[in-house]
């Protein structure tokens, strides 16, 4: 597939989910796309080398799937490639884990971008999965609240760098402003979305927190993972310094360790604070190194945006 493909147009919509050994929570996210009050056109399928079902899988529901090499991958370009296949005037992503709470999650995410045509991207909830970790449940509701919010650039004297935040694990864009904004950074080693939302703001779009588009999605990282993830977000921001002018990436942390230590220390579960502060010093410690890893490694840094 080398073009957007004939059918779309005005309000209609479609499905881009890059995959890799998509395991078993994928069936359950193709069910629950079936179901939805607002059907996609087309469900996309950016495959990077599965060596699983993930391909027959999507296949047999119906799904378009483009094939890029695993070493071709990277959830900039991979979004790109899906954004570039369609003509439709919505495209939303989901990540192969995240499965659509109920039947309304695609009506609930594009439904304030039809309202409101300076809304760039919206992005949506994330619920924990009944047996996930407190420090992962306690994460999931810190960042993605029962309260919708719409993001402008007058809010990041007050927000900082949460005005940027923002989650392709569930989001949608408007493709004709998505293409004007030049779509996600290529190469990018993480939060691309993050980026994009920042560009779209300091280009005085917006970025809407939709939070009725609900998805389950949670995680029971282990310490070393944890580390990996957070070395590569301070390799991310050593790149992109531009964003910490805007927002102090202390102050947001150390606002989520109070919340959380208020958290648990209401819930009478002081061992779980203690594991949240070693969490914390491990994720501080890998993103400072990630950080002089980066800079040491004399990459050129992004363009302002």
């Amino acid at each position: 597939m080398t073009g957007p493909a004939p059918n779309g147009g005005t309000n209609s919509v479609i499905v881009a989910i890059p995959t890799h050994n998509a395991g078993r929570q994928f069936s359950k996210v193709l069910e629950s796309l079936q179901s939805q009050t607002v059907r996609a056109v087309r469900t996309l399928v950016i495959d990077s080398g599965s060596t699983d079902e993930t391909v027959e899988l999507a296949r047999n529901r119906g799904c378009e799937v483009i094939a890029i090499k695993r070493a071709d991958f990277n959830h900039g370009s991979a979004r790109n490639l899906a954004v570039a296949n369609t003509n439709t005037e919505f495209v939303v992503f989901l990540t192969q884990d995240a499965v659509p709470a109920d039947e309304h999650m695609i009506a609930e995410l594009i439904k304030p971008m039809r309202a409101d045509p300076s809304i760039a991207i919206c992005y949506g909830r994330q619920l924990p999965w009944s047996d996930a970790h407190p420090l992962e449940r306690f994460a999931r509701e810190f960042n993605y609240p029962p309260q919708s919010i719409l993001k402008t650039k007058s809010q990041i004297a007050t927000l900082g760098l949460r005005t940027f935040f923002c989650s392709n694990c569930c989001s949608a864009v408007r493709r004709s402003t998505f293409n004007e904004l030049g779509g996600f950074e290529n190469n990018v080693i993480a939060n691309e979305d993050m980026l994009f939302a920042a560009k779209a703001i300091l280009h005085d779009y917006f970025v809407y927190y939709a939070s009725a588009a609900r998805v389950y999605h949670s995680h029971r990282y282990s310490l070393p993972r944890i580390w990996k993830r957070y070395f590569n977000i301070g390799r991310f921001f050593a790149d992109n310094r531009v964003l910490l002018r805007q927002g102090d990436l202390k102050g947001y942390g150390l606002e989520m360790l109070k919340a959380g230590i208020r958290t648990f220390w209401q819930e009478r579960t002081p061992y779980y604070i203690a594991a949240l502060l070693m969490q914390s010093v491990v994720k501080g410690i890998a993103c400072k190194l990630g950080w002089y890893y980066q800079l040491l490694s004399g990459r050129k840094r992004n363009e302002p945006l």
